[in-house]
């Protein structure tokens, strides 16, 4: 990452155009009980019956057939470290074979998820879903902001990935610094699916290059 690219003049292209890249990755190696879509609203159901509409960036629900085989140089590196999920999310994994029941999100953090009443919300639709026994999925190229993994290897992290799995009280992260390669990191699906892998840096230095950014911030 660059960090000229935080800047307002640039992060809103780089979000969008990561959204759309990660689903064109993701899509022919996922099997074919999966489809992909990005930017598609959600409704969570709380205890008290209200409904409230949410829009993940990058949502697998339920089927599409694989277009190519899986990049098998592609070696996803283990986490940084793992940082405890507060809250006891219930511990199922949700069945999603034609039910079109939502297996995993992918978040790209923006600035609105990491300050003020837009933090709260993210936080607690995070929290939400996962108590639906749902995979998370965040990316968070921002260095600046609340983060809601309130450990201190988290808060000294310039760049931060995490997955956290259906049913589980621990989150995967992996840190970056500045000037570092983005790592490869699992994406979960449904058992006995194996994880895929989503090489960050790949699609980062891909983007940078369609767009022509890669050249004006050498």
């Amino acid at each position: 990452m660059h960090p000229t690219l935080e800047q307002p003049r640039y992060f809103p292209d780089l979000y969008a155009s990561l959204c759309v890249d990660i689903r064109y990755w993701l899509a022919p190696r996922l099997p074919e009980r999966y489809t992909i879509s990005v930017e598609r609203g959600l409704s969570m159901t709380d205890e008290s019956g209200a409904t409230k509409q949410y829009r993940p960036d990058a949502s697998i629900d339920r089927a599409e057939s694989p277009e190519a085989p899986y990049a098998d140089a592609i070696v996803v590196q283990p986490p940084s470290f793992s940082v405890e999920v507060l809250g006891h999310p219930q511990r199922y994994v949700a069945i999603r074979d034609k039910d079109e029941s939502l297996v995993t999100t992918i978040e790209i953090l923006s600035p609105a998820n990491k300050m003020g009443d837009g933090y709260e919300d993210f936080r607690r639709k995070q929290e939400q879903l996962a108590e639906k026994g749902i995979h998370l999925v965040e990316i968070d190229l921002l260095t600046q902001g609340k983060r809601r993994w309130r450990d201190d290897r988290v808060d000294q992290a310039d760049y931060v990935m995490a997955v956290q799995r259906a049913g589980s009280s621990l989150a995967n992260v992996w840190a970056a610094a500045l000037g570092e390669a983005l790592p490869a990191i699992p994406v979960p699906l449904l058992e006995p699916d194996a994880d895929v892998p989503l090489p960050l840096e790949y699609i980062l230095q891909e983007y940078l290059a369609k767009s022509g950014l890669g050249r004006r911030l050498r």
